[in-house]
């Protein structure tokens, strides 16, 4: 039977990631464990592993080679992460780490950055909202905006404001202010530049995976019509045809180009149109709604890595599913 060894990094708060990994394996018919990697020895997600790794935080100077180290010593095949600044770092690591699932260099330094991404993705035809930094309010209006950190992870610095309210915002946004790399940012200037200010759109807000194959291929879209939310993730969803957002989806690959999967949220208005907010270059908080729906992207992944054709159903959801997400709890050992 060929084998997979799988690690998943900095997925300690995701239990269902690793039990879908493990769900891959089996569907492959394949056998290998799925390693936890985490800095926090007592991550929900470890007793879901076959191993959990303690991670160094991706800050420190160690942690290339503790991550090579661990790719050799586990013979990992695929190793994917949910963290959007250690995926910074991976897409900067040398071409011989090649199990990871990561963007290029320049493609992620566009995407983490929202201000640039909304440039790239109109310069390539797609509908963006304006986009504004912290130091640049001067055509925002009085209409109600949007306020988020340009380089956060997650819902990080989100807020809305409208009218003469809006710098009070900013400056209070900008206070709690991170770089790229999670780190404070200290200089109020600088820290302006790093805050992003949008118009609030209007219609319905849509979350997508766009799924390329390991190579970069386009491969489909999984498409869910957000129904609620809570501390800035998606709560409740239905999944919907993804038909109308196939085109986006092309799109966005062709300018990524990227492997696996990556989560996009999307406003569309009245008259069909739809503008992409944001991009987030790994599985989001919006997968589980398509995985529940039959989608099987981990098991397309392990096919991937091991050099097979993966069904075509396991990129595809059934429509009209409705889910919610809810609090679990997991024994965890030091």
């Amino acid at each position: 039977m060929p084998q997979l060894n799988i690690l998943l990094s900095s997925a300690g708060r995701r239990p269902y990631l690793v039990e879908w990994f493990r769900e891959a394996l089996t569907l492959n018919e394949l056998s290998g464990r799925v390693i936890l990697a985490d800095s926090d020895a007592l991550a929900p997600a470890s007793g879901f592993a076959d191993a959990h790794i303690s991670a160094v935080p991706v800050q420190e100077a160690g942690y290339e080679a503790w991550l090579r180290s661990t790719l050799e010593e586990h013979r990992i095949g695929l190793a994917v992460s949910v963290n959007d600044f250690e995926l910074s770092r991976w897409s900067r690591l040398p071409e011989d780490f090649g199990a990871l699932v990561r963007l290029s260099a320049h493609t992620q330094s566009f995407v983490e950055d929202k201000l640039e991404t909304a440039s790239v993705l109109g310069e390539a035809g797609l509908n963006v909202p304006p986009t504004w930094t912290g130091r640049d309010l001067g055509e925002v209006g009085n209409g109600p905006v949007i306020i988020k950190s340009r380089f956060g992870s997650g819902s990080r610095g989100l807020r809305v404001a409208q009218g003469a309210g809006v710098d009070d915002v900013v400056r209070k946004v900008a206070s709690e202010m991170y770089d790229r790399m999670g780190q404070r940012i200290e200089d109020s200037a600088m820290a302006l530049e790093n805050v992003i200010v949008q118009p609030q759109l209007t219609g319905q807000e849509f979350g997508l995976d766009i799924v390329n194959d390991l190579s970069g291929r386009f491969v489909s879209v999984l498409a869910r019509r957000k129904v609620a939310m809570r501390a800035g993730e998606t709560d409740k969803a239905i999944t919907v045809d993804a038909a109308p957002f196939i085109n986006v989806g092309r799109q966005i690959s062709e300018v990524l180009g990227h492997r696996g999967l990556i989560d996009v949220d999307v406003f569309q208005d009245d008259a069909g149109v739809i503008s992409v907010i944001d991009v987030n270059p790994r599985f989001g908080g919006g997968y589980p709604f398509s995985h529940v729906a039959g989608a099987r992207v981990p098991a397309a992944y392990a096919a991937w890595s091991v050099g097979r054709m993966a069904p075509k159903q396991w990129t595809l959801s059934t429509a009209g599913v409705m889910s919610a997400k809810y609090v679990g709890i997991a024994e965890v050992t030091s």
